[in-house]
């Protein structure tokens, strides 16, 4: 990350304006991701509500959730 002082030309103004818009598109690529990711957690979290601890709904619950978290730290 890049610490800019203030800004004291119309050419440093673009310079800082191009920056931005160069990763401002990853920015929200990126976001859109994190979004996706905690939907996805939300959703399992409102169906583990439902289960009792030990069950075999429960263990295949956990194996999912376990194989979802893996799939993201690659992803990540």
């Amino acid at each position: 990350i890049r610490k800019y002082v203030a800004i004291v030309s119309l050419k440093q103004r673009q310079r800082y304006k191009d920056d931005f818009n160069a990763e401002y598109e990853e920015y929200q690529n990126l976001h859109s991701q994190i979004d996706k990711i905690k939907e996805n957690f939300r959703q399992f979290h409102e169906q583990w509500k439902s289960l009792t601890a030990g069950s075999e709904a429960y263990q295949v619950k956990k194996d999912k959730t376990v194989k979802t978290v893996l799939q993201h730290n690659i992803v990540l």
